[in-house]
């Protein structure tokens, strides 16, 4: 099996700023808060690894549903998290409520389509999250 393997350039642009470019040549902006010292120009970074998280669960959720044959005309997540006061300031509440609209979708395959981006995907590649209780991170 080859790996298949990314690389990411980060470029410090001033204060606390700074950005993400791909190999592509796509970049991601990142900017601390002002209550440390940033410009809040841009999310930071903890803020883009919560986006992260929803944008792959979203991939897999979507493709599997569409491995299902439902038709899926509308889809969104929306994310809440809580962290620790403490540094390092960690995630220790992740809730995602998926939106998905279509004809004739069936609540069952919405439902099996999360479960498995979390059981086989998504907190695969995330170990951070195997802290989380798994009844709070998928939900409906």
């Amino acid at each position: 099996m080859s790996l298949d393997k990314k690389k990411i350039v980060l470029n410090w642009k001033g204060n606390f700023r700074f950005e993400a470019k791909t190999e592509k040549g796509l970049t991601v902006n990142f900017d601390a808060p002002s209550k440390y010292g940033g410009e809040d120009t841009a999310p930071t970074p903890m803020e883009t690894l919560l986006a992260c998280l929803v944008g792959c669960t979203s991939f897999d959720v979507v493709n599997i549903l569409k491995k299902k044959r439902q038709t899926i005309t509308d889809y969104s997540a929306v994310a809440e998290a809580e962290r620790s006061d403490e540094p390092p300031e960690v995630f220790t509440r992740i809730h995602i409520k998926y939106i998905v609209k279509g004809k004739s979708i069936s609540k069952q395959a919405v439902e099996r389509a999360i479960q498995l981006s979390y059981d086989t995907n998504t907190a695969q590649s995330a170990p951070c999250l195997k802290k989380q209780q798994k009844s709070q991170l998928p939900t409906k």
